[in-house]
């Protein structure tokens, strides 16, 4: 006997839930690493893609979904590991030409450039992709239902890509301030550098009031890039 999905063992406490309205409550208590993913993949920010969250398919409901690239992203926590459940999730999807991609959380939190990485590589390139197209199922080589060590290997100078990364805020004028500025990071000698990372470190309220001016700067290293960064 096949172990029953979450939302069936749900219904069977007495708690009467279709798959969609349970989608509906996972959407509301996201882990904080579907969290922190989501911040990136919505309103089409990772390579023009329309990621939908929570997503029922069929009888399962998926963290994250590309209709159009049909790409499943999945998180998974300790209790993921070497799950029977989770490969026959995967063989079901994978049978409906979805490519299924799976992620520990820890990476996501803490690797999170390399994470965005591998989904923007799977992802077929800006306006090609389509709710028609098919996939092939991963290689053999791919475990399925388990997550793949993320690779350091063959990136090369990623630093410009990684500032892209880091200066995608939740705050939208912040956003396109650090959008504009990080244009000219290659230009910045290697103690801008370093202030600048710095500054990315900080919360986004507290850096959109340093930059608008309402918050004063402590360094005048701090103050100085400030300064470029509202010249941008």
């Amino acid at each position: 006997m096949y172990p029953l999905l979450l939302w069936e063992r749900v219904r069977e406490r007495g708690v009467n839930l279709s798959p969609g309205a349970f989608a509906k409550q996972l959407r509301r208590n996201m882990t904080n690493a579907e969290l922190l993913l989501w911040r990136y993949l919505r309103g089409h920010r990772l390579g023009g893609a329309k990621f939908k969250r929570q997503q029922p398919l069929g009888k399962y409901i998926v963290d994250f979904v590309c209709f159009e690239a049909k790409l499943v992203i999945e998180l998974d926590g300790g209790q993921h590991f070497d799950s029977a459940q989770d490969r026959l999730r995967d063989d079901w999807l994978r049978g409906q030409g979805y490519e299924v991609l799976r992620f520990w959380n820890n990476d996501v939190l803490g690797q999170t450039e390399l994470v965005l990485e591998r989904i923007l590589q799977t992802l077929p390139p800006s306006g090609e992709t389509s709710s028609h197209s098919t996939r092939l199922p991963q290689p053999d080589s791919q475990v399925a239902g388990y997550p793949q060590p993320l690779s350091h290997g063959g990136r090369g100078d990623k630093s410009q890509e990684r500032m892209r990364w880091r200066c995608r805020r939740g705050l939208l004028e912040l956003d396109l301030v650090l959008g504009r500025f990080v244009e000219r990071y290659a230009g910045l000698d290697e103690q801008q550098k370093v202030v600048f990372d710095e500054l990315l470190d900080l919360p986004d309220t507290l850096l959109w009031d340093m930059i608008s001016g309402k918050t004063a700067a402590v360094e005048n290293r701090q103050r100085a890039l400030l300064e470029l960064i509202n010249a941008a």
